[in-house]
Order: C-alpha cells, then structure tokens, then sequence
C-alpha cells in the first residue's frame, strides 16, 4: 500500500517542517517538499494539520481498562488489596475483551505502539495483533508475591511467534523473590533481552526496603545485577541524587507515570533532576485503573508542568524535550532504533492532528500547542506500520465496535 501525506505541518525531531510524507508498505520513505513520482493508492490532504509520530507508551496494563473506575481515591497499598483479588477472577477471555477496549482508546488517541505489562500474554497478543499495535510484552513475573513459578522459556517462545519484543519483567522490590530476580536476570543475560520493573513508587516502598535490607530500591538492584543488563524503571517517584547517580552509572531509561502518581498519591518524580544527570526519559500512561485514561496529551502536560512548579522554574522541561519523552525516547527505551519520529526508512506509525480548533488558535507555537493544548479528541488518523487503524471515529479493526462494548459490559456485571 503506497499513501501520500501532503500540505502538512511534519514534527520532525520535535520541530515543524513543511512539506510531504511517502509511505510504502510499513516504511515511510520520503519527507519533504518536492516528492518524487509516487504511484500512491491513497492521497490525504493533511490541510496544513500536524503529521506526526504515533506516542509510544512506555508503561500500561491494558486489561485493567475494565476496572476503570473501581478502586478510586485510595492510596497505592489499598488499591492494590481493592484490584488483586477482582485481577484473580479474570479469564483469559475477560482479558481479551478488555485489551480491545483499550486498544480502541490507543489509537483513538494516537498511541501506535506500547510497553505492557501484565500477566495471561496470550490474549493480550491477540487483542493488539487485531489492531495491528506495536508492542513489547512482558514475560515474568507480572503479579505481587507471584508464588506460582512460570515457564520464561515458553512465554519467550509465543512472544516471538507473535512478532513482539519481549521483556523480562519484575513487578516490583515488594512483590517479587530475590530467587525470582535472579532467574530473570539469568534469562534475560542468556536471551540478550532486557529487563524492567516497578521501582520506588512510594515513599512505604522506600521504607520497607531500606529496613529489611539496608539499601533503598535502586541500590537494591545494583546489588542484585539487575541493572547490568539494558533496563527500564517505571514511576521512580522516590529517588534520591545518589539513586540518580546510579541510574545514570547504568544507562538505566525511567518511564514517569505522572497521572497515576498524582491520583495515588505517591508523589511527583524529580524529572528535572534526571534530566539533569543525563537519565533517558519516556512517558507512560500505567493502567486504567490507575489513571484512568489512556491519554499521552495528559501525561504531557502534567511531566511538563509539575516540575515546574516544585522547582518553582518555569524555564525547565520544555515543550520539544517533553514531545521527545513521549516519541523518541520511548522508541529508545523498548529498544526500536527506526521509531519515534518522521525519517525515511522509520516504520510508518503516524498520527494526525487536527490544529483547526479553537483551542490551538492563533498557531503561534504549534510545538508548544502539542504539550500544552492539544487534547486526544485532535486526534483523527492513526496509522501503524503502513495501515491505517483509525480514521474519523471509524476503527479498521477485525472486531466489531458494539461487540467489544457488549462483551466488557458482561465482564463488568460478573466481575465487578
């Protein structure tokens, strides 16, 4: 399939360009203002809108969409004990449907390709393949206290089978055994992979681990290797300059979630400060049952601004470095080398923005518009590896709509 985008507005390295953009099958394959002859199936007037990368989300467990809603205004430790048990009763179907919904969500909002985390990956890998989503999938041990042992070897195999990356996940310092750390690390060294987990989400988790064993989070990783090989933390609300330090000795990516953070009251993760000590930074959205949306825009304004304010500098963290976060430097921290921007030879994971609305008028600083004003609603194409999945509320799915609809509303009344 060949597709031309002309007279857009192009977010090229988090700056406007304009001109056009060639897509041929997955690749895009020209950016620019004076295209070669092009035998295009499809051409799309861009009208001067914004043609960008698709967000990558760098943290999410999609099948908590279901539970979006359910255990509001609590702290993260009984939040967990509110969601544990209703996670326990879902099937691999429940999960399935409740991936679809999310999915719908992603690509209505520009999100082409995500990080996941969460257990039963069969269904999962399912729901995004409908979609054709982008995606890295966990294998591991994605549950707190986890005591069941897992087959890592054949939860490698089905993730490969299924044309994802994968990586070795841990939940977290409080949820899973140094006996379960030491087998993944093992893993991943032997499988070349990388590895990821939860990591100083609260000032408790601080604690906790301080006292039982005399290091804080961070320092507990170095201590068990899990940093030596290519890792990703989520949230890292509670790290201090000698935590930073570390990360940084490591080459270790920090993915904030700022939205949940802020809604579970676990605090506002020094961003600045990383940025600083020269930490790569993505954005993730964590689950909606935590957030509760799927939004990057959200998440954007809020990394952008909360530092900001804590620091009491509104020169930090600006617009261009916070459209990096949630595109290039996400595609970094899953390990795609050819994602995140708009380059020839880039998989073609594109998003259209819709700049004529009031809210993004007079145009002064489009760049600026993105983070600060544009809203998910401005959303009106996606288009993952060359197709086209979502175009004027109508989604290019191999599933119905009202079906997903139907089945999560049965899934509700038995579950919840």
């Amino acid at each position: 399939m060949k597709i031309w985008f002309y007279n857009a507005q192009i977010l090229q390295n988090c700056k406007i360009i304009s001109g056009d953009v060639l897509v041929e099958d997955e690749k895009i394959v020209y950016v620019g203002k004076n295209p070669p002859v092009f035998d295009a199936d499809r051409k799309i007037d861009v009208k001067n809108n914004i043609l960008m990368s698709g967000f990558v989300n760098t943290h999410s467990h999609i099948p908590s969409t279901i539970m979006r809603g359910y255990a509001d205004d609590m702290p993260l430790d009984l939040w967990l004990d509110k969601i544990i048990p209703i996670e326990r009763k879902m099937t691999e179907n429940d999960i399935y449907w409740s991936t679809m919904l999310g999915v719908m969500e992603y690509v209505r909002a520009g999100i082409t390709c995500v990080e996941e985390n969460y257990s039963f990956i069969s269904p999962i890998m399912n729901a995004l393949k409908k979609a054709g989503m982008r995606a890295r999938i966990s294998l591991g041990y994605p549950n707190v206290n986890q005591t069941k042992k897992v087959n890592l070897e054949q939860q490698f195999k089905e993730i490969k089978k299924n044309n994802f990356k994968a990586v070795c996940f841990a939940h977290s310092v409080y949820g899973t055994s140094q006996k379960q750390f030491d087998e993944l690390i093992v893993f991943a060294g032997k499988n070349n992979l990388s590895v990821s987990t939860h990591l100083s989400e609260t000032l408790k988790e601080v604690g906790d681990c301080t006292v039982k064993y005399d290091k804080t989070p961070v320092e507990y990783l170095e201590y068990l290797g899990f940093l030596d090989r290519p890792c990703t933390i989520y949230h890292a609300v509670h790290t201090d300059k000698d935590d930073l330090k570390i990360l940084a000795d490591y080459n270790v990516n920090v993915v904030t979630c700022p939205s949940s953070n802020l809604k579970l009251a676990s605090g506002i993760a020094p961003i600045y400060a990383m940025q600083t000590a020269g930490i790569n930074i993505a954005i993730g959205t964590d689950g909606a049952y935590s957030n509760n949306s799927y939004d990057m825009f959200k998440e954007m304004f809020l990394t952008a601004t909360l530092n900001k304010t804590t620091l009491y500098n509104a020169e930090i963290l600006k617009a261009k470095e916070i459209l990096k976060m949630s595109t290039i430097n996400g595609a970094k921290s899953l390990g795609f080398d050819n994602l995140g921007d708009i380059k020839e030879g880039y998989f073609a994971d594109l998003i259209l923005i819709d700049i004529d609305k009031p809210h993004h008028f007079p145009h002064n600083n489009l760049v600026s518009n993105l983070v600060y004003s544009a809203k998910s609603s401005d959303v009106y194409l996606t288009m993952i590896n060359g197709k086209i999945v979502y175009e004027n509320d109508i989604f290019n799915f191999d599933e119905k709509v009202e079906k997903i609809y139907s089945e999560c509303k049965k899934i509700k009344s038995k579950i919840l």
